[in-house]
């Protein structure tokens, strides 16, 4: 598939910005975090914060390769928890999934919301057992 057909050679040069803990300390959530400073508004916007739709974001996403950054970060999230915490029962659940900040669309308590989401912000939940798998299959041990 043409999306798939993309040169790797620095489209990975970054670092995850931020590893939030949510949820109880018996329970917690880890959600992988990565700020943008796009500029996604265009000619004929109304506003600039009408760039940061969730539609726009979508598309952004898709042009920046952005899952594919973040499915690496993902493992890679993933490694370190079983590398830190060996004896955690299934370090894959906990990591949740990940967001994407778009700063620029983020203007506070006045940013706009579509579905309750607010505009500048993408998230994704991880299913189950997706960076265990996804681990493997980068180290080879999955076929």
């Amino acid at each position: 598939h043409e999306s798939f057909d993309i040169d790797l050679a620095g489209l990975i040069n970054g670092s995850i910005d931020a590893v939030l803990q949510l949820g109880s300390d018996d329970q917690p959530a880890l959600w992988i975090t990565d700020y943008k400073s796009n500029r996604l508004d265009r000619d004929g916007d109304h506003q600039v914060i009408d760039g940061y739709r969730q539609d726009r974001l979508f598309e952004a996403m898709v042009d920046h390769h952005y899952p594919l950054q973040a499915l690496i970060y993902g493992a890679a999230m993933y490694r370190y928890l079983r590398w830190r915490l060996p004896d955690l029962p299934d370090h894959s659940a906990r990591i949740k999934g990940f967001s994407y900040f778009f700063i620029r669309g983020m203007v506070g308590v006045d940013t706009p919301r579509e579905n309750g989401t607010p505009h500048g912000v993408f998230t994704w939940n991880a299913p189950s057992h997706l960076w265990r798998m996804l681990s493997d299959r980068l180290s080879g041990v999955a076929q």
